[in-house]
C-alpha cells in the first residue's frame, strides 16, 4: 500500500514538472517578446496584447533571469523602434508584426 501511495505522489510531482517545462525555445520566447513590443507601439498602432502577455507570463516562469531580462529589453527596444519608425521602416515593422508575429499575438497557438 505504501508503495502505491509513494508511486502516485511521485507521478503527480513529475506531471507538475512536465507541465512547467517551456513549450518553446529561449530564442522563440525572445521573438515573441519582440512581437509584444511591436504590438504595444503607439507609432505602429497599438494592438490588444492580452493573449501574448498571458503567453509570455506562462512561458517566462521556466526561464532564467537572463532570458527574462533579455525579453524585457526586447519588448522595450521594439516598442521604441516602432514608436519612432516612419516611411519604409514603419511598413517593414508593420509587415513583421502582421506576418512573423501572428502566432505569438494569438498566445502562441
Amino acid at each position: 500500500m505504501k508503495t502505491i501511495i509513494i508511486t502516485a505522489v511521485m507521478a503527480s510531482a513529475l506531471t507538475g514538472v512536465a507541465q512547467a517545462a517551456p513549450k518553446i525555445s529561449d530564442n522563440q520566447f525572445l521573438q515573441a517578446a519582440r512581437c509584444r513590443g511591436l504590438a504595444s507601439s503607439e507609432g505602429l498602432g497599438r494592438l490588444d496584447t492580452a493573449a501574448i502577455d498571458q503567453f509570455l507570463r506562462t512561458e517566462g516562469q521556466a526561464r532564467t533571469l537572463a532570458v527574462r531580462t533579455s525579453a524585457n529589453n526586447k519588448i522595450n527596444a521594439a516598442q521604441a523602434q516602432g514608436d519612432k519608425a516612419d516611411g519604409a521602416k514603419k511598413e517593414k515593422l508593420l509587415a513583421e508584426r502582421q506576418e512573423a508575429c501572428a502566432t505569438w499575438m494569438q498566445g502562441g497557438q
